[in-house]
């Protein structure tokens, strides 16, 4: 049975009523800030519906590291901490609306589902980040280009499909 794994939009649309129960982070917790929302959570975690955790410091490096290898340098630690928790609880399904942190599950083998969007991403994908001016390349971003000054953009680099 996979561990059913919520960001902050499972909580926004009442998702949690529809399983057993449901893992989330403290991050999460803290995003989750009408008082209707907020209300339902809280029962919902004092009832053992919902779990909150913190991900182990060695899944945040993973996906520290993951994060690395693909150029994704965009997602917040509220992000990376559902990804290191779905690492931590495997199997698990992740519940999310975000692309880049579904581009990361895909990565990782972690199934995702769509919230809100009924959308999923299709293509796993590396950034790379480019001067809209002279067109160099960097691995990391950057907030100016260190040949001419210009916009650093972030670009998709190695595109895979997902099947």
């Amino acid at each position: 049975m996979e561990n059913v794994i919520f960001d902050t939009a499972g909580f926004l649309a009442g998702l949690e009523n529809y399983f057993n129960k449901v893992y989330t982070t403290p991050q999460v917790v803290e995003e989750v800030r009408d008082s209707y929302s907020r209300g339902l959570l809280s029962l919902a975690t004092s009832s053992g519906k919902v779990i909150v955790m913190q991900p182990e410091r060695r899944n945040v490096e993973d996906v520290r590291n993951v994060l690395r290898k693909i150029g994704e340098y965009t997602l917040s630690q509220t992000d990376v901490s559902i990804i290191a928790l779905a690492i931590q609880l495997k199997p698990s399904v992740v519940f999310t609306d975000d692309f880049s942190v579904q581009n990361v599950l895909a990565r990782l083998n972690i199934k995702y589902n769509s919230v809100k969007l009924n959308k999923s991403v299709k293509i796993e994908k590396e950034y790379q980040y480019v001067c809209k001016n002279c067109g160099k390349v960097y691995r990391t971003r950057k907030d100016a280009c260190e040949i001419c000054g210009g916009e650093i953009i972030k670009t998709t680099k190695n595109i895979n499909k997902i099947y």
